[in-house]
């Protein structure tokens, strides 16, 4: 008799073995749809890497940085002043401004055709610039011989920008050429932009090359003012410097800015020392003994002037750093930017403290620094590259973060230099940068004459009048004998 269908033993095994199978089978498909959401993920972050690598890759290459903000507020802050602000109005003029008066009638309505009742007059005021024309002086220039030099000479107005006669003896006057000098090497306007403008709305018809003649005659009359400024910032007791790339024709160059609260000095430099520390050796000088407030450039590392680092610059890489490092990692930043904060609120709080209770409060900070640092210092091993390259950075200007505690005229931060630097930016990034060296040299004591006058409350126009006046290069003071450093705000 033979055994049930299904009951024999071979039936029994061969089930068995048919359900291992379908286990096998649905933990392979188990594992397979984990590998796919998993290879997924991975494809994900490579294609994020692989963008951010690529934007890494483009940024040492642009001409400025970004202008958008990566990360924009989730509530965004309503629109105009707060409740109860002073509203910012025009004054009401007065009587004697009142220059004319026209009556504007109004009878019938304009859609009905029907003539108005209960008349009323009402006031508006409206300020204008009256026409700008040009207004054409001419000299007359008496001209004689000298028997003792042999030499034919003539005189001068104080309103003569040249000397030329004959036919280039068509000039214009020093308004016009010093407002457009500071268009251009101030709020970086270019000479085409400003030429149509004159053209069109003042009826001024000016090559722009004529203003680049008439530049590099100003520049040569005041390379002694300059030179004045350059002595005064070897004199102060705070400076700070930056710099950012910059193009002189087809050559790569780099732009400096030296500056106070009193006085800015621009310079730029092509070839190899063009980022070097040779130029700030240069322009401080080798006997300069006050705090350069620098940004961690290693172009200052081997300077011997006491230094100041921002620490605005290591916040910032410390935050980006907290999104790419591993989860302890980021515990160790966060100590890091908090120890940083807290010192610079100390700072910002001195004067409501005591002089005991402040220096208690610094060296509470300093010894948290320094625990921090040492504590890091321990695990190097255990850390990624990109800490450990922070710390390396850290740890070589140790005393250079927190100088800002114990001297109270040196700020926290670099960011009057970044202000400072940011018209060069504009300028190099609408009218473009410099085709000559020549050129280069103009704007370099263009601009730092500018923005010294603007630092100092005076008036560019007031000084370039002296200067075209004198006909030879003479040096006007702009800046008085420096005080004791005197601190700059962080803000």
């Amino acid at each position: 008799m033979l055994p049930p269908v299904g009951n024999c033993r071979g039936c029994r095994l061969r089930q068995r073995e048919l359900a291992r199978l379908r286990d096998q089978l649905d933990q392979m498909a188990h594992d397979n749809r984990c590998q796919e959401h998993r290879l997924a993920k991975l494809k994900k972050d490579n294609d994020r890497l692989r963008q951010e690598l690529d934007d890494a890759r483009r940024q040492p290459h642009r001409q400025a940085g970004h202008f958008r903000r990566s990360k924009l507020k989730r509530r965004k802050k309503k629109s105009g002043r707060h409740p109860g602000h002073k509203a910012e109005l025009r004054p009401i003029p007065t009587p004697e401004q009142i220059d004319r008066t026209l009556h504007v009638p109004c009878r019938v309505c304009p859609d009905c055709n029907v003539e108005l009742v209960d008349p009323k007059i009402v006031v508006q005021y409206q300020t204008d610039l009256p026409p700008i024309v040009p207004l054409v002086t001419q000299f007359h220039i008496e001209t004689g011989y000298c028997p003792c030099c042999r030499q034919r000479v003539q005189g001068r107005h104080p309103e003569q920008t040249s000397n030329a006669l004959g036919a280039a003896g068509n000039t214009l006057g020093p308004r016009v050429l010093t407002m457009a000098a500071e268009l251009k090497h101030r709020l970086g306007v270019p000479y085409r932009k400003i030429s149509d403008f004159l053209h069109t709305y003042c009826d001024f018809a000016v090559c722009s090359a004529a203003f680049v003649r008439a530049e590099q005659r100003l520049a040569a009359l005041a390379r002694p003012t300059y030179d004045l400024l350059l002595d005064a910032l070897r004199r102060c007791g705070i400076v700070h410097a930056d710099e950012t790339g910059w193009r002189v024709g087809a050559l790569n160059a780099w732009l400096w800015v030296f500056t106070n609260q009193d006085l800015t000095i621009y310079t730029i430099r092509t070839g190899p020392g063009a980022r070097g520390h040779e130029v700030p050796e240069e322009i401080l000088g080798p006997d300069f003994d006050g705090f350069l407030i620098i940004d961690g450039g290693k172009a200052y590392q081997c300077l011997g002037y006491a230094k100041g680092q921002c620490n605005a610059h290591l916040l910032r890489r410390a935050k980006e750093l907290c999104d790419s490092v591993p989860t302890d990692e980021q515990t160790i930043l966060v100590i890091l930017i908090t120890v940083i904060q807290e010192a610079i609120d100390l700072a910002e709080r001195r004067e409501r403290l005591t002089v005991q209770g402040y220096a208690r409060r610094v060296q509470v900070i300093e010894n948290r620094f320094a625990a921090w640092l040492l504590q890091v210092a321990r695990r190097r091993r255990a850390i990624s590259p990109e800490l450990d390259r922070l710390v390396n950075h850290v740890a070589n200007h140790f005393d250079e973060w927190l100088l800002f505690l114990r001297e109270p005229e040196v700020p926290p931060t670099n960011n009057h230099a970044e202000r400072m630097l940011r018209p060069a930016v504009i300028t190099r990034k609408v009218g473009g940068c410099n085709k000559t060296l020549l050129g280069a040299l103009v704007h370099s004591i263009l601009a730092s004459i500018m923005v010294t006058c603007k630092q100092q409350g005076q008036r560019f126009l007031e000084l370039a009048r002296q200067l075209w006046s004198a006909a030879q290069p003479q040096a006007i003071p702009l800046v008085s004998p420096p005080s004791p450093a005197t601190p700059i705000g962080s803000t």
